[in-house]
C-alpha cells in the first residue's frame, strides 16, 4: 500500500485527544531527542506548513502517539489497539483511492453520451479510466467476450457509421471485474474494484450537474430579459418575439453559458440576421463579432457599443473550448437525456 497520511485532526480525533494536546505530545517528542520516544520526519510524518509547525501523520507515527499515550494513561484515550489504527489507515487509503477514481472518471468521460436507455462512454475514455494501455485494453475485452461476460449491444456497441467502440456502464462493471481477475498487482486489482464501485454513481453525479448547469442558464435568460426590459438591445424597440443571445456562444464557450454579462436580448430577425452574417448557427461567435456587426448595421446605437465593451471588459480574455478541450460538465444536455 503507498504511504498514507492523515491531518493531526483526523489524528487527534481517532485518538479520542484534542489537537491541543497531540500538539504538546508533538513538543515533548522533539524537546528530548535521545529519549524512548522518537518521531522521524519523512517517516513517521511531515510538515505541511512550515510557520505553525502543523504535520500529517504516517501509520508508523499514529503508532508511536498512540503507544506514547498507552505509557502515559491519558485519560480520555479511546481504547485503540494496533490493528485498529492499522484497519484505519487501510480505510483512509481506500476513500482517497475511491477519491481518485471519481475524479479520473470525471476528467475522462468527454464521450459521455445516453442512447438505448444507458449511459456510454467511448473505449478511449475507458483506457484513460483503468489508467491502462489501448492494446491491453482489448485484450481484456476480448476476454470478456469469451468468457460471454460482455454482450454486444449491451455492454458494448457501435453507432451508426462511427467506429468508436463505446462502452456501457454496465459493461465498464464487467469490465473491471475481468481485469481484477487477471491483474498481479494489488494496487491495479484494486483500482479496477474501485472503478466497478465508482463508475455508475459518478456518472450520475455529472449528469445531475450537467442538468443543474442547464436550469442556471435559464435562470440567467430570464434574468436577462429583466434587465433589458424585455426589449431587443440592438433596435431599442419591443419585438414581438425575443431570443437571449450568448455574445460568446454557448458551444465554444461553455464556461459563460450562465454568465449574465454573457448574454443579451435581442429580437429573433436580429439573431438569425447576425449568424447569416456570421456564416451559420454552428459557426463560434464571440463580442467582437457582435460588436463589429453592431458597427456595420446599427451604427447609430453608441450607448450599445459602450455596453458591450463594458460586457466585453468584465468577461476577459476567452479561449474557446475545442473538442480536444471538451470537459463533460459542459457536455449539452441533450447528450445525456
Amino acid at each position: 500500500m503507498a504511504i498514507v497520511y492523515v491531518s493531526s485532526n483526523k489524528l487527534a480525533n481517532f485518538l479520542g485527544i484534542s489537537l491541543e494536546e497531540l500538539r504538546e505530545i508533538e513538543a515533548h517528542f522533539d524537546s528530548i531527542p535521545d529519549d524512548a520516544w522518537k518521531l522521524v520526519e519523512g517517516k513517521d510524518y511531515r510538515v505541511i506548513n512550515k510557520s505553525s509547525g502543523l504535520r500529517e501523520y504516517t501509520r508508523s507515527g499514529a503508532y508511536a502517539i498512540l503507544s506514547f499515550l498507552r505509557s502515559r494513561s491519558e485519560q480520555g484515550c479511546k481504547s485503540s489497539t494496533g490493528t485498529s489504527i492499522r484497519n484505519w489507515f487501510k480505510e483512509e487509503h481506500r476513500k482517497k483511492q475511491k477519491a481518485l477514481v471519481d475524479y479520473r472518471i470525471l476528467q475522462n468521460s468527454s464521450s459521455l453520451v445516453k442512447r438505448q436507455d444507458q449511459f456510454w462512454l467511448s473505449r478511449r475514455d475507458v483506457v484513460m479510466i483503468f489508467r491502462t494501455r489501448t492494446d491491453y485494453l482489448k485484450k481484456a475485452l476480448e476476454l470478456a467476450s469469451k468468457q460471454s461476460k460482455l454482450i454486444k449491444d449491451v455492454h458494448y456497441t457501435r453507432f451508426g457509421n462511427d467506429d468508436t467502440v463505446y462502452l456501457s456502464l454496465r459493461g465498464i462493471y464487467e469490465l473491471a471485474k475481468v481485469m481484477g481477475e487477471v491483474l498481479k498487482q494489488n494496487h491495479r486489482k484494486d483500482w479496477c474494484q474501485y472503478v466497478s464501485e465508482r463508475i455508475e454513481p459518478q456518472i450520475q453525479v455529472i449528469v445531475k450537474k450537467i442538468q443543474d448547469r442547464q436550469r442556471e442558464i435559464e435562470r440567467a435568460k430570464d434574468l436577462a430579459r429583466k434587465r433589458d426590459k424585455n426589449l431587443c438591445r440592438v433596435t431599442r424597440k419591443a419585438a414581438s418575439s425575443l431570443t437571449v443571445h450568448h455574445l460568446y456562444s454557448e458551444a465554444h464557450y461553455p464556461k459563460l453559458a450562465a454568465n449574465l454579462s454573457n448574454l443579451i436580448t435581442i429580437a429573433d430577425e436580429v439573431h438569425c440576421h447576425f449568424h447569416q452574417w456570421m456564416g451559420g448557427f454552428s459557426k463560434p461567435c464571440t463580442i467582437d463579432d457582435f460588436i463589429k456587426y453592431v458597427l456595420e448595421y446599427y451604427p447609430e446605437n453608441r450607448h450599445l457599443i459602450i455596453w458591450l465593451e463594458q460586457q466585453k471588459a468584465s468577461l476577459g480574455s476567452q479561449v474557446p473550448m475545442g473538442k480536444e478541450r471538451e470537459h463533460v460538465l459542459y457536455l449539452p444536455l441533450q447528450r445525456v437525456t
